[in-house]
């Protein structure tokens, strides 16, 4: 029996002459929906398809690619039903020889649905927040495209509970985390001069987490270990407001336990510096953490739940419970033979299915179901 994390082979899901993808995203923030586009562009171009991002050219997203040398194309989304936003679109399919539409959001998904008798259309769906079923969106959803990707097996399963996927036309695909979370050169010194920018010592317990909101939990469950006399140190990347961070910090009497970092480019190092990863919700911050092997401590919502296995790849706690995250930090910063397990099991299935080369065989392959159906519906007296 071959290995159940061996990649679809894409020699099967190419057609010829290769693929002829458009990414839509109709957002203006830098978000990790818009960097993982970015990478998928970056990806099928390097492996000589052609990929073009659509996106508003005062957005982030269209900056970004452009900046990184990616073929964009601006088009604006506000509006999706407006004859101004579907003629463009048109015009670039038809021109260009798109043979697929890859949408991101809702905005682009439906203005899509004016480009079905001239390609094959995937919606992709990043959130896990839940949908209300109507016959509209049902009809937007069933017939409005020719597969769904979803970043979660929950959200593929919600979806189909409530009919807006089919189970044939329906693909999970997960994240991914880059080659230097794999494979950064050194780690050991990485992370040693990470800890010294710092100011933190070769041996304190150093917590990490990359959320940009909800550390209320984590400062909360720090001061519960101060309490009870484990010492650890909370490290907090990303985008939330530092003052507030901050004084949460001194209200809880741990400010001297607190680094506040800020957006960092250097994730990799970071993630060396630390003992332990916690994640509330963050997937792709979760694969990272998988790839660089570190212990991972996770809230156990969504995506998160389906990525962890509790007790092998990480341990899970309750949401929005600082006790319970206290109990699991202590047991990870008190137990190196546990977190040790833990660390080599998550990398273990970091390599086998989270890099972008695995991620992306499959996408090729929910490529071709989708292609194959656009023909089947364009072209019925033919296939």
């Amino acid at each position: 029996m071959g290995s159940p994390y061996a990649a679809p082979a894409p020699a099967t899901t190419i057609p010829a002459g290769g693929w002829r993808v458009l990414h839509t995203l109709p957002g203006r923030d830098w978000d990790d929906l818009a960097e993982r586009t970015l990478e998928q562009i970056s990806w099928l171009i390097d492996r000589g398809h052609a990929s073009w991002l659509a996106a508003p050219p005062d957005g982030e997203a269209y900056c970004r690619a452009e900046a990184r040398g990616l073929p964009v194309v601006p088009m604006v989304f506000d509006r999706p039903w407006l004859p101004s936003t579907i003629q463009p679109l048109r015009r670039f399919i038809r021109d260009s020889r798109v043979d697929l539409i890859d949408t991101h959001l809702s905005r682009d998904a439906k203005a899509a649905i004016a480009c079905l008798d001239l390609c094959a259309v995937v919606r992709s769906r990043h959130s896990d927040h839940p949908l209300k079923p109507s016959m509209l969106r049902r009809l937007q959803w069933r017939m409005g495209c020719d597969h769904v990707i979803t970043v979660a097996a929950t959200t593929r399963r919600h979806l189909l509970d409530i009919g807006l996927a089919a189970p044939l036309r329906a693909t999970w695909i997960g994240g991914w985390a880059n080659d230097l979370f794999f494979e950064l050169a050194d780690p050991v010194t990485a992370g040693a001069r990470v800890r010294a920018e710092l100011g933190l010592s070769a041996t304190e317990a150093v917590v990490l987490s990359l959320a940009d909101s909800g550390q209320s939990h984590l400062l909360a469950a720090i001061a519960k270990l101060a309490g009870r006399g484990v010492p650890v140190t909370c490290l907090l990347a990303g985008r939330a407001s530092a003052a507030e961070l901050m004084a949460m910090a001194v209200e809880l009497g741990v400010a001297e336990r607190v680094r506040i970092l800020g957006a960092r480019q250097d994730l990799p190092e970071l993630m060396r510096a630390a003992n332990m990863v916690v994640v509330e919700g963050q997937p792709r911050a979760l694969v990272q953490a998988f790839a660089s092997a570190r212990p991972v401590v996770a809230t156990r919502v969504g995506v998160v739940a389906d990525i962890v296995e509790d007790g092998i790849t990480g341990l899970l706690v309750p949401p929005a419970d600082p006790d319970a995250l206290a109990d699991a930090l202590a047991k990870v910063a008190g137990d190196p033979f546990a977190a040790a397990m833990l660390s080599a099991n998550a990398r273990r299935v970091a390599e086998a299915t989270m890099r972008i080369d695995y991620r992306m065989a499959e996408t090729l392959a929910a490529y071709w179901t989708a292609r194959r159906h656009a023909r089947r519906r364009i072209f019925p007296s033919v296939i």
